[in-house]
């Protein structure tokens, strides 16, 4: 089950819920109760990528120019 965050239209509060996908458009708020409730467009998080060479157990580079154009932040 998806975490939404809603608004009450009623009372102004926002709040998060865990709710079924087909329960979203029903859920009531928590502070008034009521069922005047909106879907928020949430802000997410985008996943954490990592390189193909430390996929493969393999040492990154040392961020000298000569290995990798010196962008991969790594300390010298």
């Amino acid at each position: 089950m998806p975490i939404y965050e809603f608004i009450c239209r009623q009372c102004e509060k926002s709040f998060e819920a865990l709710v079924k996908a087909d329960q979203r458009d029903s859920t009531a708020c928590l502070r008034c109760g009521s069922t005047k409730t909106a879907r928020k467009i949430s802000l997410t998080a985008p996943a954490q990528i990592r390189s193909a060479a430390s996929n493969l157990g393999m040492p990154e580079t040392c961020g000298q120019p000569s290995c990798c154009g010196g962008g991969c932040r790594l300390p010298n």
